[in-house]
């Protein structure tokens, strides 16, 4: 069981709803919201699935994937603590993508009614969202971009950078707040389970990384940043 946690009381800095919305408007949400626990490898929703609201991820972790040409999954999007999931169906009566919890995920579901009555009535939140649709627009495609012309090693640096920047690093263990396997890592990367292998052994030689098992430190990031320094962030 997942224990019910009002909007007001959520540790959750990063949620949409949290940030943007207040009185009313953030006590609608509260009140009218499911909470759902899904188990790591479970989906959240699944492509061609009925569209019916938005989901915000209150603690844990997320893919966004899609199959390819070859049935394999390629990753469109990573996400953490407060991110949202399905808002690109908004409009339309399905889901376009897979979404599946990458760990044990707790997720906030804000039925489609509910969600489009909080953009009418809070401008603060309509207009932030916004923002964050641009600007994942413009991650999406310099992603898409840059990964056509990137090298195996560059793929694999920047997968790398990505995690970090998606799920951060344990103050304790110094390790990725996330743990994945190597068909994982390349479905991130854009590549295979066997070229990640060769290039994770190359890494740790160079003392880029450190492994235990699934568990990755990154102990040189300005050193993954260089061997991508020639793509720039624009």
């Amino acid at each position: 069981m997942i224990e019910e946690i009002e909007c007001i009381n959520c540790t959750s800095v990063n949620c949409f709803v949290k940030k943007y919305c207040t009185g009313d408007a953030l006590a609608k949400v509260s009140s009218t919201k499911e909470q759902n626990f899904h188990k790591k490898g479970e989906f959240i929703f699944r492509k061609g699935n009925p569209m019916f609201g938005i989901h915000f991820i209150q603690k844990g972790g997320a893919k966004v994937v899609t199959p390819n040409l070859k049935q394999k999954e390629q990753v469109v999007r990573l996400l953490s603590d407060g991110n949202i999931l399905g808002h690109k169906a908004v409009g339309n009566d399905k889901y376009y993508f897979n979404a599946i919890a990458l760990m044990d995920t707790s997720i906030c579901f804000v039925e489609t009614s509910v969600f489009q009555e909080t953009c009418y009535n809070s401008p603060n939140f309509a207009y932030h969202l916004i923002l964050f649709y641009a600007l994942e627009l413009r991650r999406t495609e310099l992603r898409v971009k840059y990964q056509s012309q990137m090298n195996i090693r560059e793929k694999v640096a920047e997968a790398f950078i990505y995690l970090h920047e998606v799920f951060g690093i344990n103050p304790v263990t110094k390790t990725l707040n996330i743990e994945l396997s190597r068909q994982e890592i390349a479905d991130t990367a854009g590549t295979t389970p066997e070229q990640v292998s060769r290039q994770l052994n190359d890494f740790e030689d160079e003392k880029l990384i450190a492994r235990k098992k699934r568990e990755i430190r990154l102990r040189d990031l300005d050193g993954l940043r260089k061997i991508v320094h020639g793509f720039k962030k624009e």
